[in-house]
């Protein structure tokens, strides 16, 4: 039950970590350090970053209190986390690959992606999957994504996923 309390919770967290994120960059009086983790466009790349941070730092709280008990919770926090921003790119293009963008809509799909992430984060926790290494492949696959974002931010490529979006 504590587990699942935590899981729950985390949706409520990291949303509220994301919607900081989305503005810290400015905030921070467009600190280059602070780039790494938050949005610095309006890019939908950048905007994933609201996803995959909020679900790290939520998650290195959540290792403190409950994580540590669980042998695969870094294997679950690193496969939620990628599942999170996979799910917010797949239904925005979805979305607007026949209607205009739309706020509401795109914090819909944000949360949803929370929710649906952290859900299959306590499926996987609860299940005891568990293989030996998978921790160090979940850990690998955040550092690598992390790296992703960093290099992207400072010399993104061409392609849409890296353009400014159109103003809601």
């Amino acid at each position: 039950m504590k587990l699942t309390y935590w899981e729950l919770i985390g949706i409520i967290f990291i949303a509220g970590i994301g919607v900081f994120l989305h503005y810290a960059f400015e905030l921070s009086d467009y600190n280059q350090f602070i780039a790494l983790i938050a949005p610095v466009n309006e890019s939908l790349w950048e905007h994933l970053k609201m996803a995959f941070y909020g679900m790290v730092i939520y998650a290195l709280v959540e290792y403190i209190f409950v994580g540590h008990t669980y042998k695969n919770f870094i294997f679950a926090k690193a496969l939620s986390s990628l599942l999170a921003c996979f799910l917010v790119a797949v239904l925005y293009y979805g979305y607007t690959s026949f209607l205009d963008p739309k706020l509401y809509l795109d914090i819909i799909i944000f949360v949803v992606a929370i929710i649906i992430a952290q859900l299959i984060s306590l499926g996987i926790l609860k299940s005891k999957f568990y293989i030996k290494g998978l921790n160090y492949i979940g850990l690998l696959a955040l550092f690598l994504t992390a790296l992703l974002f960093a290099s992207f931010t400072y010399d993104p490529p061409t392609d849409q996923l890296f353009k400014e979006l159109l103003s809601h």
